[in-house]
């Protein structure tokens, strides 16, 4: 046997646990909303809101422009959390692999869905298409 197999593990994983799964959003909705916020900071501020929550400016800056090669779950999470949205990600993968965030409550969801909604119509409203995946 190894010798590292018999060295305890100071790290103790908490229990997953039940998940409410009826306060969860798709990653396509939380990638949406990070991209309309990231889209609202003034001119020169991104550069340091990526200093300040340690996240990578280039891939900040091509999630905000929809140009990632590929979903980004934990990005899109590091910076709904940098944007004050915590949220925990559940893999639900029946087929698709579809990542859902789940929210703290009914408050922070319902308020989440209604500023995505309001950025969803202003685009509309200013002639363009929200973000896409």
């Amino acid at each position: 046997m190894s010798p590292l197999l018999m060295v305890p593990s100071d790290h103790v994983s908490a229990p997953l646990g039940f998940p409410d799964l009826s306060l969860s959003a798709p990653y396509s909705e939380c990638l949406r909303y990070v991209q309309f916020r990231l889209k609202a900071l003034a001119q020169g501020d991104l550069t340091s809101f990526c200093a300040q929550h340690g996240l990578t400016y280039t891939n900040v800056v091509n999630l905000k422009n929809g140009k990632l090669k590929r979903d980004e779950p934990r990005l899109v999470q590091r910076v709904l959390r940098a944007l004050g949205v915590p949220t925990d990600i559940v893999r639900i993968d029946i087929g698709s692999g579809a990542n859902q965030y789940v929210f703290g409550s009914a408050e922070l969801l319902v308020q989440f869905r209604e500023q995505l909604a309001f950025f969803d119509a202003a685009a509309q409203r200013a002639g363009g298409t929200p973000p896409t995946t």
